[in-house]
């Protein structure tokens, strides 16, 4: 036996047991090592999963992919060999756990590499496998050349599976990289970066200012229109099977035109600018909602407004506003609307007023 050397196992970071992991050690004394022997045992049932001697002068060992299970718990050991054989005591006991690499996905950004905002509040959607939840993430935006333009503060996540981030001042036409990086509870760090581009008619402003000179009056009047209103997405919510809490994206598409409401999730867009205005117009194509459903929810920036739902029933829609314990209903014209007929609904808000009108197509 070798005395004159004394390994000492290196922390094991969690990693992907599909992938393999290089293990890393060190030791003392005067002799070289040629192998290693490294030992894997389940830290549940106590079951050596892995022994193994590879021969290397670095001091490294290369798990196999495959070879272990990922969602579980392991301890590792690793004694050294010298070149005639000898073997040294093994090192300390270092335990570490294996997961699935987790998924990440900017929600935000369409087929085609768009954004259609100068303010957009970034959505990275996340999932795991074995349902390890994100500790904290920060989002960074790039340039074209991915040199770093800013990093935004360290958060927690206020849901399990969607980390935003509000980025502003984007310019139209020019290239960004968004990316996530992710650390989990369990010390999984993940980093997802994508490619983007801003593509909007109008900037993310409130109305155009006109101005017209009275001389009648001896005043200057002073006009502002909206002219266009932007807002996020927000993900539906279903619960995976593997994981209590995490959600994944369920809307279904008819076609490149229809989203399938499911039944309690309606389609959300939050962040909106109408929010911030007293009048807008809106209108929505529609078909095949279920009777009693909320379909469409517009809601405020970060609650600081009063929320709008609508509501689809066999012979009207209602839009619902609610601010404390007051709640205010405005009807549409009544009309029998089929099931497999498409309509059009038309929404005018003129302070705390708002008509619809439902349309038959």
């Amino acid at each position: 036996m070798v005395v004159d050397i004394k390994p000492s196992l290196l922390v094991i970071q969690p990693f992907d047991a599909t992938k393999g992991a290089s293990i890393y050690y060190t030791y003392t004394g005067s002799k070289q090592s040629l192998k290693n022997q490294l030992v894997v045992t389940d830290t549940k049932t106590n079951e050596i999963v892995y022994s193994f001697e590879y021969s290397s002068y670095e001091k490294v060992h290369h798990v196999p992919p495959n070879i272990l299970l990922n969602g579980k718990s392991y301890k590792a050991k690793i004694r050294a060999i010298s070149s005639d054989g000898d073997q040294s005591p093994y090192s300390n006991e270092v335990q570490f756990k294996t997961f699935s690499n987790p998924v990440l996905d900017i929600d935000n950004i369409d087929g085609q590499g768009y954004v259609y905002n100068s303010d957009v509040t970034f959505i990275a959607i996340y999932s795991q496998s074995e349902g390890e939840s994100v500790k904290t993430y920060r989002f960074s935006l790039f340039d074209e050349n991915e040199d770093l333009i800013e990093n935004y503060p360290i958060r927690v996540p206020s849901a399990p599976n969607s980390l935003t981030e509000v980025v502003r001042g984007l310019e139209k036409g020019k290239g960004y990289f968004i990316e996530c990086s992710i650390e989990t509870v369990n010390g999984v760090v993940w980093t997802h970066r994508e490619r983007f581009i801003p593509l909007y008619i109008v900037p993310s402003v409130n109305g155009v200012i006109n101005t017209r000179n009275d001389s009648d009056e001896g005043v200057v009047k002073v006009t502002a229109n909206l002219k266009q209103l932007l807002g996020t997405q927000v993900t539906s919510g279903a619960r995976t099977e593997k994981s209590e809490g995490q959600i994944k994206e369920d809307y279904k598409y008819e076609g490149d035109e229809w989203v399938i409401v499911p039944k309690g999730k309606p389609v959300i867009f939050k962040g909106l600018g109408m929010n911030r205005a007293s009048d807008f117009v809106m209108k929505v194509w529609c078909k095949k909602i279920p009777n009693g459903t909320k379909f469409l929810d517009l809601s405020p920036v970060d609650n600081t407004g009063i929320a709008i739902e609508f509501w689809k029933y066999s012979n009207k829609v209602i839009a619902v506003k609610k601010y404390g314990r007051v709640v205010s209903r405005h009807c549409s014209n009544v009309v029998t609307i089929p099931y497999d007929s498409p309509f059009m609904l038309y929404a005018k808000a003129i302070e705390h007023r708002i008509d619809l009108s439902i349309k038959i197509l």
